[in-house]
């Protein structure tokens, strides 16, 4: 069966293989120090091409290949500079992680195990996995140069909110559509743990964390230890993008610890963690963790569970449920807008509130929901299939796609300028 390439792994599989009885090689380009191999354009241009949808005879080839070189030499002015900026270092342990990062979604994505990965490269192509590894790190090592050099120039674009207003002005009428939505309000109720519970918690992260620091290993004491699903997994998290936790001391402790960091215990409303921040890429941390819960305190619990039965039962109107949010719940940031959390696309909910949702018509109530320390009852107060974004109810979303625009344009200046500053010779 064909195997299903991504990324960087796709360009070395190309490069390699599928140009093989047909090419010879020669350098199409030099930039600096760095040169581009007409093998290298060949697999670029197969790659976009398929991406596209155009087939290899197509008319407009010629023209496609030289856009396809343009794009490659941006690349490599980007991997010149960030070669040349001494504080940016590419280690081999993080090579090692995205390429292992690579092969493990490249055997999910086909379903395959490493021995069958091997056996179906060398049929294909015959390359050992062992070699399509070897060809595969310069190709991830330089992608991560330009990462890191974007990340360095990019990371401290600040978006304002005259800025978003004014990217939703220009776009607005280009902006997908959000998929099928609900318009939610909530009554929270959060329940506390016990002295004792908390303690007996506690004490279980200090002594996971005196372990770490005799030298024990993080992945291991994750099995053991940690009480959060990817504890079975060493604890990892993989890339965590910025803004996308819930918890904000968790994410500020993670983006503010340094690579092979690890942090000590802290606490968040759901329990104890300790961290340690294995890669960083542009806004993203990659991050494992082990979690200690602070268990809630049980008639807590019970309580929580019967005021939240009965509000669903006596809960007719929308009016009926203001009140109730107004002096039953705990969440201030929704209590101050009579429980409404605003519209929001079902794939974007928490699973355990999407599930509770469902299909439920406009003006039912969910059974309750328990997250984590949090015991909720959601109203759809509205549903459409679908709907425009706008900036009361999407300005994150918005948010992060006005500042990518930025981005791309202060890139392409960069680029720009750095491409006046270097030696290119392009000879095709």
């Amino acid at each position: 069966m064909p195997i299903i390439f991504l990324s960087a792994l796709m360009f070395v599989f190309f490069s390699s293989t599928a140009f093989t009885q047909e090419r010879l090689d020669g350098v199409v380009a030099v930039i600096g120090n760095e040169i581009i191999l007409q093998s290298e354009l060949d697999a670029y241009s197969l790659l976009r091409m398929e991406g596209m949808g155009i087939n290899r005879d197509s008319s407009d080839i010629s023209q496609l290949r030289k856009n396809f070189l343009d794009e490659l030499i941006d690349g490599k002015v980007l991997l010149a500079y960030a070669k040349k900026d001494t504080t940016l270092n590419v280690t081999e342990p993080e090579v090692d992680q995205m390429l292992n990062n690579h092969i493990s979604m490249l055997l999910k994505q086909n379903n395959l195990t490493l021995e069958q990965l091997d056996a179906e490269l060398q049929r294909q192509q015959g390359l050992t996995l062992n070699k399509f590894k070897s060809q595969a790190r310069k190709a991830i090592k330089e992608q991560l140069y330009k990462q890191k050099i974007q990340q360095s120039y990019l990371s401290s674009i600040k978006v304002s909110r005259k800025d978003v207003e004014s990217f939703y002005k220009q776009y607005a009428d280009s902006l997908p559509k959000a998929g099928e939505s609900v318009l939610l309000s909530k009554i929270s109720m959060k329940v506390a743990s016990s002295n004792s519970k908390r303690q007996a918690a506690y004490d279980k992260i200090k002594t996971v964390k005196q372990k770490l620091d005799k030298g024990e290993d993080f992945a291991e004491l994750a099995k053991k230890y940690s009480e959060s699903p990817e504890g079975a997994n060493g604890g990892d998290l993989g890339f965590v993008a910025k803004g996308s936790l819930n918890e904000l001391a968790f994410e500020e402790k993670a983006f503010n610890l340094a690579q092979g960091q690890i942090s000590e215990p802290f606490e968040t409303r759901l329990g104890f963690h300790i961290i340690n921040v294995l890669g960083k890429q542009d806004q993203k941390v990659h991050i494992r963790q082990i979690f200690v819960k602070i268990e809630p305190d049980e008639q807590q619990i019970k309580h929580a569970n019967s005021t939240l039965d009965s509000l669903r039962i006596n809960c007719k109107t929308k009016d009926d449920f203001s009140k109730a949010v107004h002096k039953f719940s705990s969440d201030l940031e929704s209590k101050n807008r009579n429980g409404s959390i605003g519209w929001i696309s079902l794939l974007d909910l928490p699973a355990a509130v999407r599930i509770a949702v469902d299909t439920l018509p406009p003006g039912s109530l969910t059974r309750i929901v328990n997250e984590e320390n949090m015991y909720s009852i959601y109203r759809i107060d509205d549903r459409v299939k679908q709907r425009a974004l706008n900036l009361e109810n999407d300005y994150g979303i918005l948010s992060e796609k006005a500042r990518d625009i930025m981005a791309q344009k202060k890139l392409i200046d960069l680029v720009s300028q750095w491409k006046q500053e270097l030696f290119i010779d392009i000879r095709l």
